[in-house]
């Protein structure tokens, strides 16, 4: 209906003519979003709106001659008579029941209804809302809520939130999942308030560390990612959790801190990383400091020795035809006697130098000093007469001698490699003149260094003449003993010279930069060769230069689509030198061939070092435990312990095995024993050699 225009506007009169009122309210009421409803004290209805008949099916007549009872379950009436006697009694009342229709059919809805005078008479008017939808999402959302409790209690570690209170920067945790105790060692309600006890329990050296990163991630809103230790009440160090805890934070409109993590135990992982670590920085026969860690040590010492003014001996120790007593009695006697005179060296070094064992019958002692040169030339006689006094093993007397070559800093070298070239240098001059003997490098030891040239020349031609050969090594799967692979190894036969030994040959081409066109001949030649063969997987040896190349992944898949071979089938692997160089471009690589679908091994596993972290988040899927360790497995304690202790994080974190250089049965046995999956060495053959 509209206005008329002499009438006054609404916003100038709220009043109505009375010839409006009747229909007004009907059409009021009927635009309301729920049924209206008005009854006496008997609970008949006395008015009602249209979406009252809509819902329930009844019409106007039958309505009129209906309670508010005749609308619900007889089993609701009490329930529902006592919200009516409440409106009266009290002025107001609401009820959340289903209402029944003429069908039979119920919908849930919300009522509230008020209690109103009309013409000296009292009633009850309210409104019902459907709230069906309502349930359906409540109803869906503690499902939700369920799913995620049940979820957060089987997840191994505690989901929480931290808050940070800018007013008094009070740190609190608001939500804490059910294994908060197995992680944290306290219970929600202990901490939902004031977190402060919790981090009293973290370890005092790792506290002000912690307290500082959550201080940091607050300021920044960066995210919080730190291990630290947890003490038990009462307990000390050596009973402390490692926990890792990750979690991101965000500002709350009240100015407040709050992160949402994840905290789980590391205790054994670390306790595990421990272990490697100690492992890759210390030899395993002997314990001393390996080839790795002496090497960092005279880094270290030629910087210190640059800004002291101190002088630096490097002498390279090489027990004489040690080779033959392992191959007499055996490479465990010969361990055993490698670990009498390394106690021996290590009490004639004292506190006087730095000594290690870098392999083998190898050490390596780094001597520093206002006078290096005198105080080497000492250290070297006293090594000489304790290495050649005669010992006992095994009821037998031995006498073992050792040749010494010393270098010095600045003289002779100013950095590592040029040391240790030098000292080796002056080794082989030692041993020319005789076991038991030492001597210092001068500028005339040229031998080596010519000899040097001279392969490195030869070995060039051979490449560009593409007359290096591969030998195919067999890959074999410990359980079955059945070839499920090969390795391809570079093999170079001199026309004059014969075979040349790989050791002469293949760390002469990486630091020439020769490796990567004798790494592709190899791989053709190898590739060409296993592509017809069902099933089989050829691994391929990549050298840290190579990786380093921007286009080395697409060329090895151009280079396997020329020789047929499907990429699934090909595994590369790189050595932990890669990953301890950290090189953007060589990782790059590393993520990108997998991409193409070439597998990934760690090579040499355990005798380098590398961040652990790395073994996570790049896509490995094998480690290659070097032979050292595989070297009479069963025998040696110290090689068990290591093997063992690399099959389990190999499972923990997925990966595949593969033990390298096995020779007897027993190595065979002890590791498909242990859980090793592949093997390679000479008792399963030294490889066909392809290639002219």
């Amino acid at each position: 209906m509209k206005l008329d225009q002499d009438e006054p506007s609404a916003s100038a009169n709220r009043e109505l003519p009375a010839s409006w009122m009747p229909q007004f309210i009907d059409v009021a009421f009927d635009s309301l979003p729920g049924i209206f409803y008005l009854f006496d004290r008997s609970g008949r209805f006395r008015y009602w709106n249209s979406n009252l008949e809509s819902v329930t099916g009844y019409s106007g007549q039958e309505l009129g001659r209906m309670t508010a009872l005749d609308l619900f379950d007889p089993v609701l009436h009490d329930r529902v008579r006592l919200a009516m006697e409440q409106a009266f009694k009290t002025g107001r009342a609401s009820l959340e029941a289903p209402i029944l229709t003429r069908f039979g059919t119920t919908r849930p809805y919300s009522y509230y209804g008020r209690l109103v005078d009309l013409g000296g008479e009292s009633f009850v008017a309210g409104m019902g809302l459907d709230v069906s939808r309502l349930k359906e999402a409540q109803e869906a959302e503690a499902a939700r809520t369920q799913q995620l409790r049940h979820l957060a209690a089987h997840v191994p570690g505690v989901i929480y939130q931290l808050r940070l209170d800018p007013e008094t920067g009070l740190l609190s945790m608001p939500y804490a999942s059910a294994k908060i105790y197995e992680v944290f060692g306290v219970h929600h309600d202990q901490v939902s308030a004031d977190a402060t006890g919790l981090f009293e329990r973290i370890f005092e050296q790792d506290r002000e560390r912690i307290l500082r990163a959550v201080e940091i991630s607050a300021r920044e809103l960066s995210t919080f990612r730190e291990q630290f230790r947890l003490c038990p009440p009462g307990g000390s160090a050596e009973h402390a959790e490692w926990v890792e805890v990750e979690s991101t934070p965000e500002r709350l409109g009240d100015g407040a801190t709050l992160w949402h993590g994840f905290a789980r135990l590391v205790t054994e992982r670390r306790r595990m990383e421990d272990e490697l670590t100690r492992l890759a920085y210390h030899d395993a026969l002997t314990g001393m400091p390996n080839r790795t860690m002496l090497q960092i040590a005279l880094e270290e010492r030629i910087a210190d020795a640059t800004v002291i003014g101190n002088g630096l001996a490097v002498m390279h120790i090489d027990l004489d035809n040690f080779k033959d007593i392992n191959d007499v009695w055996g490479h465990t006697t010969g361990d055993r006697l490698l670990l009498k005179l390394a106690e021996r060296l290590q009490s004639q070094v004292a506190d006087k130098a730095q000594i290690g064992r870098i392999g083998g019958d190898e050490f390596l002692v780094l001597v520093e000093g206002p006078e290096p040169a005198r105080q080497a030339e000492s250290l070297a006689n006293a090594l000489c007469r304790a290495l050649s006094t005669p010992l006992e093993l095994d009821r037998r007397v031995v006498r073992v001698t050792g040749s010494i070559g010393i270098s010095l800093f600045p003289d002779d070298g100013e950095n590592t490699e040029d040391l240790l070239r030098h000292a080796d240098a002056a080794l082989y001059r030692a041993k020319a003149d005789g076991p038991g003997s030492w001597a210092r490098y001068s500028p005339e030891l040229t031998a080596a260094a010519m000899a040097r040239r001279y392969i490195e020349t030869e070995l060039r031609s051979a490449i560009e003449k593409n007359q290096m050969r591969v030998a195919l090594q067999p890959i074999v799967a410990l359980n079955g003993r059945r070839v499920v692979g090969f390795e391809a190894l570079a093999r170079w036969y001199h026309a004059e010279d014969g075979w040349i030994d790989p050791e002469d040959f293949v760390a002469l081409a990486e630091t020439r930069g020769l490796v990567t066109p004798l790494g592709e001949q190899v791989y053709r030649k190898a590739m060409e060769h296993v592509a017809g063969m069902k099933g089989m997987q050829l691994s391929l040896n990549v050298a840290p230069a190579q990786l380093r190349s921007t286009d080395f992944c697409d060329r090895l898949v151009t280079l396997a689509a020329e020789c047929g071979m499907p990429t699934e089938r090909l595994e590369v692997e790189i050595t932990e030198r890669v990953l301890m160089e950290e090189s953007h471009g060589a990782l790059d690589q590393i993520n990108r061939l997998r991409s193409a679908g070439i597998g990934i091994a760690i090579d040499d596993f355990g005798t380098g070092y590398s961040s652990l972290s790395y073994l996570r988040k790049l896509p490995i899927q094998r480690l290659k435990i070097d032979q050292s360790f595989v070297r009479n497995v069963g025998a040696v304690r110290e090689n068990a312990a290591i093997v063992k202790a690399i099959l389990t994080l190999a499972r923990e974190l997925g990966f595949t095995t593969t033990a390298e250089g096995i020779q007897t049965a027993a190595e065979s046995d002890f590791l498909r024993e242990a859980g090793c999956d592949f093997a390679q060495g000479w008792l399963f053959g030294r490889g066909q050699v392809i290639g002219a």
